[in-house]
């Protein structure tokens, strides 16, 4: 399966919207900016980096098999299994960013690999805070995970590969 590419328009190319010192980066670009750097410490199992870009008594909500599970932020970064060798990688696609003033929200679908294969997919809602001392930082979460299925593979029109790879040999 090929991985889903980052929407250009949203994200940019070089990856450096947050402290590049232009002033010209849209906010939505600097939103996706600290959302795939949080992500990237799933992969990098950096709950240190993760801690400083939420606001600690943030909450998030996950949802469950249909049930919700609410936590602080600060909790969900203490879930990131440090000490695992499993590799975990959530990549985000076709996001939507909304911003007014120092306020923004992201909803942002994902894929969730664990070692390289997809294990679950979803959406993630991200609401943010522009602060002066830290620019946007992440305030609260809503996910729902989702089993892998034959929906997963449709936004990229792999379904029907999927369908095979799910038959008997």
């Amino acid at each position: 399966m090929s991985h889903p590419p980052y929407t250009e328009a949203l994200t940019g190319s070089e990856g450096t919207a947050k402290g590049s010192g232009h002033p010209n980066v849209p906010e939505e670009v600097a939103i996706l900016e600290v959302i795939n750097k949080f992500l990237s410490c799933i992969k990098n199992k950096d709950r240190a980096l993760m801690r400083s870009m939420v606001l600690p008594n943030g909450a998030a909500t996950l949802i469950r098999r249909g049930k919700p599970v609410h936590l602080s932020l600060e909790a969900v970064v203490e879930r990131i299994p440090v000490e695992s060798k499993m590799e975990m990688d959530e990549q985000i696609y076709n996001c939507s960013v909304h911003v007014d003033g120092d306020l923004g929200v992201a909803w942002t679908p994902y894929l969730f690999l664990e070692n390289g294969k997809l294990n679950h997919t979803g959406t993630n809602i991200f609401n943010m805070w522009k602060t002066e001392s830290k620019g946007w930082i992440i305030t609260g979460i809503a996910d729902i995970a989702r089993e892998v299925d034959e929906k997963a593979f449709d936004a990229f029109g792999e379904a029907e590969e999927w369908r095979k790879s799910q038959r008997p040999q």
